[in-house]
């Protein structure tokens, strides 16, 4: 995900956030998702799993936007305070509308902050890919000389 240059925060149309189906397909790459139940609640994914909501936004701008929000709002905690149930935590979509919009309100006013931030965390992103990656393929490597060795 590429940081959008016209960024406008003030703008930004609230996502719809609706529970996800694993039959529903989307035609747009216009959302995520967010895992709904365990103790990683509140966790943006690229990719549906089950247990999830859809979040669909109105362009790649605000998905990008309201991806790496959720992302640092998961990171940061801010979605266990509100988890629900007691042997298989879960999070409410009026809990995710709230701690979102909160968050985004807080968050309009330090526009430049943000910008940086998510330029980072793209960064870091992408380098953490990368590593993973490279541990794939140092496993692969140990497994054929251990299979050379061993035959």
């Amino acid at each position: 995900m590429g940081v959008a240059q016209n960024f406008k925060a003030q703008t930004m149309n609230t996502p719809k956030i609706k529970t996800h189906r694993m039959i529903d397909e989307f035609k747009n790459q216009n959302h995520f998702f967010i895992l709904s139940k365990g103790y990683n609640a509140g966790k943006p994914l690229l990719n549906p799993c089950p247990n999830c909501f859809v979040v669909i936004t109105s362009n790649l701008e605000e998905k990008e936007y309201f991806y790496w929000l959720c992302y640092g709002l998961w990171v940061g905690g801010f979605f266990r305070q509100v988890l629900t149930g007691s042997v298989i935590p879960f999070l409410r979509i009026s809990e995710l509308h709230q701690v979102i919009n909160a968050t985004r309100s807080k968050v309009a006013l330090r526009k430049e902050a943000l910008m940086n931030s998510l330029e980072i965390l793209n960064k870091l992103s992408a380098h953490h890919d990368n590593l993973v990656k490279q541990i794939q393929l140092i496993k692969q490597a140990k497994k054929a000389i251990m299979y050379k060795i061993l035959r």
